[in-house]
């Protein structure tokens, strides 16, 4: 299993109905698509900061190579140019069978400290009542990442809080 994401950031001026839009129009064509566990449409819509991240959780390299290759991440390319995929190894995934129904994503970034002795890390709102939650890690850089899909948006907390247009799976 792979996790994936690039982070688009857009203009402050951005019409995010723009990306809106787009996913109203195009998100389903994910839907089952080879070798997806799950893709989440996500945004950031503040009035200093705008940006488009889709979250990929691929349960086959099959399907991430296909999807990058084969013609399909080239309407990114071609919509907002050269874009960094950030990879990642699913750690822990919980999926429940209404993930389809999460309005919010709760998104933590975690530094993976320099140790003698190995320990994994673990969610750090485990009692938060969720509908799916992953980490994903990358060793390249010794971080981890917590995703949480929620109904309910947070209060303010040190993290990323996106709103979810659109679950594939």
């Amino acid at each position: 299993m792979n996790a994936m994401q690039y982070n688009i950031t857009l203009p402050n001026d951005y019409d995010m109905e723009v990306i809106r839009n787009r996913v109203a129009e195009n998100g389903m064509k994910t839907d089952g698509f080879e070798g997806l566990a799950l893709k989440a449409y996500l945004i950031i819509e503040q009035k200093d900061r705008k940006e488009y991240a889709p979250f990929y959780l691929w349960e086959q390299t099959g399907g991430m190579n296909r999807f990058i290759f084969e013609g399909f991440y080239d309407n990114i390319l071609t919509s907002f140019g050269w874009q960094h995929i950030n990879i990642a190894i699913p750690l822990l995934t919980e999926i429940s069978d209404k993930i389809k129904e999460a309005r919010y994503v709760i998104e933590i970034e975690q530094d993976i400290k320099r140790t003698n002795s190995m320990q994994k890390p673990h969610y750090s709102l485990p009692h938060l009542e969720c509908l799916g939650k992953t980490i994903v890690y990358n060793p390249d850089k010794w971080k981890y990442v917590e995703f949480y899909f929620v109904n309910e948006q947070p209060e303010a907390v040190e993290c990323n809080i996106y709103e979810v247009l659109h679950i594939s799976k």
